[in-house]
């Protein structure tokens, strides 16, 4: 009978230990995990809460006879969640119920612990919620681009009138004329609101748009003639530029946004808003372009740096920061095959680097800087432009005229139809809006290249997306401009488009 409960005892699936009534080890059986095993001279006759499961764990030292004294006055086993270290060091878990042995009157005369090792199936459960945490994310991330993709139409249009309108203002004022400063803050509070559009849209796209071959300096010095207003007088902002010519294939827009959210992050890592903020550029040795922004402020320590470019995670007050702005960052870099990566210490500051695969030569950028140069004879090429908002389609008009184009603007897709079908009619170039009432701009060129799919075509829209490009495309038309860009894009996409004609 005792040779069946020693086997009993020694092979069950459980860990099991004999504890006198003062909680000294009796017996003890070896079922472990692996590198959990003590040698039993370390273990027999020693109180359980000395043995070396338990070393450096104060807290369940302590917690022990308090758990014996529990199990004393309770007819049912008492069960805990212990953390306790392996003699290989190892951290681990386990689950242990407690269970007083008494006499035949009712008296405890000694305990029996029985436990099981739960450390894989805590690893299990971690891993399983870091999978619904990254699928809770992800479905974050897809709601923010539907909803991203559902205001930016109308919040560009706004933004389109705005800036394109402020253009024409601009041109009209003699240089001092008092007007000008505060139409400076109305162009920077514009150009805030388009970073903050393509913020939310390059953060739920995760994809580059069209890249080029373009000069890194520029968009630096941009960017910092942009934030050097809006910094406090604490914050010293300086540039260290290359003595060449940094060159890079970039998304510029984008580029520029990533140094919009690194500077900003710097700049809320300084202690009380004062220190000092650099941003440089250089060509690597493999002709790669290294960007960098460095700050003197707190810093990061490591944990910190694993977690910097989760979405929404943010070590700053509700009302300062959203989280988004380095998983921007991550996302654009990344979507450029680029890499990015963190150099800070509590305390020193941090760098961020940003490493961006290097253009193809000098030579492809100058065919790109020519393929944005104005088309010869603007005066003599007309432009029917289409859009049914009827602040966007005068003003498109005019930044046309302005540029020197002759154009005829349309809020009524079947009268630009109409005029296109005319045999007489002389337009160069047809420019249209994607998202308008009855007839989408894609179905009036559909339209249109049944009758005359010679004329050229630009299309305009207040979000594009990937979706909208490849349908653009089955249409032949390779020409696409934001809304909020039409200031700056609408003239070269029309002189592109003319040049693609011959």
């Amino acid at each position: 009978m005792q040779r069946l409960f020693r086997s009993a005892f020694g092979h069950q699936f459980q860990f099991m230990a004999v504890l006198s009534r003062a909680g000294h080890v009796i017996d003890f059986n070896e079922q472990f995990a692996p590198g959990a095993r003590l040698p039993r001279e370390e273990v027999v006759g020693r109180l359980f809460w000395e043995t070396a499961w338990w070393d450096g764990q104060p807290e369940i030292v302590a917690a022990w006879p308090l758990r014996l004294q529990a199990a004393a006055q309770s007819d049912s086993p008492c069960v805990y969640h212990d953390h306790f270290t392996s003699p290989a060091g190892e951290p681990r878990w386990a689950e242990a119920a407690v269970h007083a042995v008494r006499d035949e009157n009712g008296v405890p005369e000694g305990f029996i612990v029985q436990a099981t090792d739960t450390t894989e199936q805590r690893r299990a459960e971690a891993l399983r919620e870091a999978v619904e945490l990254r699928l809770r994310d992800a479905q974050r991330l897809h709601a923010i681009g539907t909803l991203a993709g559902g205001i930016a139409h109308d919040f560009n249009n706004i933004l389109g009138a705005i800036r394109g309108n402020l253009a024409l203002v601009l041109d009209s004022l003699p240089a001092g004329h008092p007007a000008l400063p505060p139409l400076a803050q109305v162009e920077r509070a514009s150009l805030r609101g388009r970073s903050l559009v393509r913020q939310i849209l390059a953060f739920s796209r995760n994809e580059p748009g069209e890249m080029r071959p373009e000069p890194l300096q520029p968009l630096v010095e941009e960017t910092v003639s942009l934030l050097r207003p809006t910094l406090p007088p604490g914050v010293v902002l300086q540039t260290r530029l290359d003595g060449g010519t940094v060159w890079a294939c970039v998304n510029s827009s984008q580029i520029h946004q990533v140094l919009m959210n690194l500077c900003t992050n710097a700049w809320q890592a300084l202690h009380d808003g004062r220190g000092e903020i650099t941003v440089g550029v250089e060509t690597l040795p493999d002709g790669d372009a290294h960007l960098w922004v460095a700050d003197n402020g707190s810093g990061m320590d490591a944990q910190t740096q694993r977690r910097v470019f989760e979405p929404f995670f943010t070590t700053k007050p509700v009302d300062v920061g959203n989280g988004l702005g380095l998983s921007v960052v991550h996302g654009i870099v990344q979507a450029h095959g680029g890499t990015v990566s963190i150099d800070s210490a509590p305390g020193r500051g941090t760098t961020v680097h940003v490493h961006l695969l290097a253009a193809h030569g000098k030579a492809e950028a100058a065919v790109a800087e020519a393929a944005n140069a104005p088309a010869p004879g603007r005066g003599d090429r007309h432009v029917l432009y289409l859009d049914d908002d009827e602040v966007m389609a005068p003003l498109a008009g005019q930044l046309l005229r302005r540029d020197g184009f002759r154009a005829t603007t349309f809020v009524d897709s079947g009268l630009a139809l109409a005029a296109l079908r005319d045999p007489d009619h002389d337009f160069d170039v047809f420019v249209t809006d994607f998202n308008m009432p009855g007839r989408s701009g894609l179905e009036v060129i559909r339209a249109l290249k049944e009758f005359a799919p010679d004329v050229p075509v630009v299309l305009t829209s207040g979000y594009i997306d990937d979706g909208l490009r490849s349908q653009a495309a089955e249409r032949g038309v390779k020409l696409l401009v934001n809304k909020e860009d039409l200031r700056e894009d609408l003239c070269r996409a029309v002189d592109a488009a003319l040049r693609m004609a011959g």
